[in-house]
Order: C-alpha cells, then structure tokens, then sequence
C-alpha cells in the first residue's frame, strides 16, 4: 500500500469502524497489510479509565 492508502485505512479505523468493514472497503488492499494498520490504531487508543464523569440531567 501506498502512504496515502495507509492514512485512508487509519482513518476508518479511527472512526471505529470494525476490522471487517475496514478490510470490506478496500477489497483490492491485502488484508494482512490492512490488519496491521488496524491493530496499530487500536494501540494508540487512549485509555480513559474507568470513565469521564459526566453527567447530564435531562429532566
């Protein structure tokens, strides 16, 4: 893949988009190229912890 189809790839999976979808969007890339871009972004993924602490009174 090319370094522009790599961020094409990281940005999908940045949106959340599952391991599947993502390989399903891009059926002329190897999937063993997009998995390895896949698991690099869920890496990175900051750890919030047990929660933000949010609340929200909707009443």
């Amino acid at each position: 893949m090319k370094e522009q189809d790599m961020r094409a790839v990281e940005s999908l999976c940045r949106c959340g988009m599952s391991l599947e979808g993502v390989i399903g969007s891009f059926p002329s890339f190897p999937k063993e190229e997009i998995e390895a871009v896949y698991n690099s972004v869920n890496k990175i993924k900051p750890d919030i912890g047990d929660g933000v602490g949010l609340s929200i009174n909707c009443s």
